[in-house]
């Protein structure tokens, strides 16, 4: 596809002064229209080293309000951020609803550095693609517009710039590990057609900028910008968004667990509790430091009904564990900086670094839990979280990581008798709130809402364990137990 691309095309000097105020006054005025619409705006620069990227995102920065946007120079990864899944990082990096973020490379020259092996075939390299296509879904489902810019240059203008650059002493790189990948055109000449071809989606469509002449580049960059902005903020308007549902008979959900088919009489005595407990604590605490040394995460994730015994367990996983390797992340309602953003950016923040594990007291399950049920999402949004979140936990499972999820199952008569022990009990009286009773009132939608979070997101690859928690000592063994189990059969 690059080598068509028409290189001679030019711009005069009068005809760039004749446009490029007005562009730049009508990309400030969407600029303020996309902030009053709450529309977050990516904008990726990729392309030839030398293609005159850096001079060309100046022209274009200087039409923006600085106040709005943020601009962002993707380099080598850092100590942490390879400890990290390769796209972390750039989640860390999402503009807040109203702003604009700008890369000047991104996610994409991550993808080729990284993973492609010179000679076109890596599995590596295409699931990094994959994961990169579901990202970029992911955002545009939740109202983001990206635009994607390849500056493209011929190898004998690149070459031609570099003789220049060196002469002005200008720096070719601020990566010395990229040096490798601007000097190699024809090994990347393909990569980078093909990289273009696989990720160029209706939500995320690829603009070639003909880069050769910096004028002709910055009014067409511009003006495409303008374009996209303009028919993204119409269609904002008028957009309907329709989210389809799985068929909840499908035999892919046959082995789901169900809350129903839970046996809640199932207990422990005290004897056999401890001796249980003390022989699965022991053991993980030996675990702990096998995950450390082989460099493997460990997410676990508490669910389950208020007062279902969720802190009790994690202290228990927690006893003999080492407090420099693992960290318990407690999960409340989001504060507005993080209403700010795509709801699964924040527990992006939050996952476990290679070696380390984190314990998850309510998670990224409450959109389709709380957030279904109190109405604090709509209906389009959590419908599509499943699909998201199923998305967001294969991307950590592939990284490597291992994910655990215990759901913890009580009935509505032994919540009851723990509500009015705390209320009756003083150091326990922190422990409920007017929430509490009222989410009680709200029992059958909560069930609705778990039965189905358990059905859709139930995989082979993050699993959930319904845990009989009415016997408050069997419920702790058996996750001891389960997480045990399955660290041994990672490991």
């Amino acid at each position: 596809m690059l080598e068509n691309i028409d290189l001679s095309l030019s711009m005069s000097k009068e005809e760039y002064k004749a446009r490029i105020d007005d562009l730049y006054i009508r990309i400030e005025e969407l600029q303020r229209k996309a902030w009053k619409m709450q529309i977050p705006i990516i904008i990726v620069f990729e392309g030839w080293h030398a293609s005159g990227m850096t001079e060309i995102i100046n022209r274009y920065i200087l039409s923006l309000n600085p106040v709005g946007f943020k601009y962002h120079v993707t380099v080598k990864p850092t100590y942490e951020e390879v400890k990290k899944p390769l796209l972390w990082r750039f989640w860390q990096n999402m503009p807040a609803y109203g702003s604009i973020a700008i890369f000047e490379r991104s996610w994409y020259s991550r993808a080729v550095i990284e993973h492609f092996n010179r000679k076109g075939e890596n599995s590596e390299f295409e699931h990094c693609i994959r994961e990169i296509n579901i990202f970029e879904r992911q955002l545009a489902d939740d109202g983001y517009l990206i635009l994607k810019f390849f500056m493209h240059i011929s190898k004998q203008e690149q070459e031609k710039r570099y003789r220049e650059y060196k002469k002005k002493d200008i720096p070719l790189s601020v990566v010395d590990e990229e040096l490798d990948y601007l000097n190699e055109y024809d090994n990347y000449l393909s990569v980078v057609d093909k990289v273009i071809g696989y990720t160029q989606r209706e939500y995320a469509p690829w603009t070639v900028i003909e880069a050769e002449e910096f004028n002709y580049a910055t009014i067409k960059i511009l003006s495409t910008s303008i374009r996209m902005i303009e028919e993204h903020i119409e269609r904002t308007r008028k957009e309907t968004h329709h989210q389809p549902l799985l068929n909840l008979n499908d035999s892919a959900y046959a082995s789901a667990p169900r809350l129903s088919e839970t046996d809640l009489s199932l207990s422990m005595e005290e004897d056999d509790y401890e001796k249980e407990k003390d022989h699965y604590q022991k053991k993980l605490s030996k675990l702990q430091y096998e995950l450390f040394r082989q460099k493997i995460p460990m997410a676990v994730v508490f669910e389950g009904w208020d007062a279902s015994g969720k802190g009790g367990n994690i202290r228990r996983i927690a006893w003999e564990l080492d407090p420099r390797i693992y960290m318990v992340e407690p999960v409340g309602v989001p504060n507005d900086f993080e209403k700010n953003h795509h709801y699964l950016w924040r527990f992006y923040m939050n996952i476990p670094e290679a070696g380390h594990i984190a314990i998850f007291d309510r998670s990224w399950y409450g959109r389709v839990l709380v957030e279904r049920v109190e109405s604090y999402s709509t209906e389009e949004q959590w419908k599509r979280a499943y699909q998201e979140i199923n998305e967001f936990e294969r991307s950590l499972t592939d990284f490597g990581m291992i994910i655990v999820k215990f759901w913890l199952q009580i009935d509505q008569e032994e919540q009851l008798r723990r509500f009015e022990e705390r209320e009756n009990t003083p150091y326990k009286q922190w422990k409920i709130t007017p929430d509490d009773w009222r989410n009680r009132e709200k029992w059958k939608q909560y069930r609705e809402a778990a039965d189905e979070m358990l059905l859709r997101t139930h995989t082979p690859h993050a699993p959930w364990t319904v845990v009989e928690a009415n016997d408050k000592r069997y419920a702790r063994v058996k996750t001891l137990k389960t997480l045990v189990e399955t660290i041994e059969k990672r490991l």
